[in-house]
């Protein structure tokens, strides 16, 4: 019985000493399983955080890139609004100039006309003379855009005409003209000088 029970002891003994064993096996194995789902973990967060970086990246970009591209398209439309506005002015300014010319040679143009109505019975060369200076001069002016406004016989506009005298025994119909005493002129349908008339007025 004694060495019965010294051998379950023994037994016992070498079971409790495997059991012993055992125990420090496994713990090793939970470590490092632990220490791989720590590292998985913190792998998917600096990829988490990697991804943010890199989107937040992308979206800073893409709002860089939309405001150069708007500051592009207004400074397009600015060039295009000056290029077009110093068209304008650049147009405008020839006009205006010419118009100013033409005006100051108007005078001139009523001379020659006033030479040419008049009866010239001993030498008509001279007269001939103003006629060639005088178609020569219209000739110029009406490339530069002048142009005769009609009046005689046409309903009166304020816009073209300006009325001095009225007549009442007119046969004309009322508002039309049936003198003019000073001829007016256009430069490019721009009004440098009205016509100076006379209007049928019942």
């Amino acid at each position: 019985m004694r060495a019965k029970e010294t051998s379950d002891d023994i037994v016992i003994e070498n079971d409790e000493i495997k059991g012993e064993n055992n125990s420090p096996q496994e713990e090793p194995q939970v470590n490092e399983q632990l220490n791989e789902t720590n590292k998985e973990n913190e792998t998917n967060k600096e990829n988490e955080t990697n991804k943010e970086n890199e989107t937040n990246k992308e979206n800073e970009t893409n709002e860089e890139l939309e405001n150069l591209n708007n500051k592009l398209l207004r400074l397009q439309a600015d060039y295009l609004n000056y290029k077009t506005r110093t068209e304008k002015e650049k147009i405008q300014t020839y006009g205006n100039a010419v118009s100013d010319v033409i005006n100051c040679l108007l005078p001139v143009i009523d001379n020659l006309e006033r030479a040419l109505e008049a009866e010239i019975t001993e030498d008509n060369s001279f007269k001939d003379g103003v006629k060639m200076i005088y178609e020569q001069l219209m000739g110029i002016l009406e490339k530069k855009g002048l142009k005769e406004i009609e009046a005689l016989h046409k309903p009166f506009d304020h816009n073209f005409h300006y009325g001095v005298a009225f007549d009442a025994e007119s046969e004309e119909e009322d508002g039309t003209i049936i003198e003019v005493f000073q001829k007016g002129y256009t430069v490019n349908d721009k009004v440098i000088r009205p016509s100076m008339v006379k209007i049928s007025k019942r």
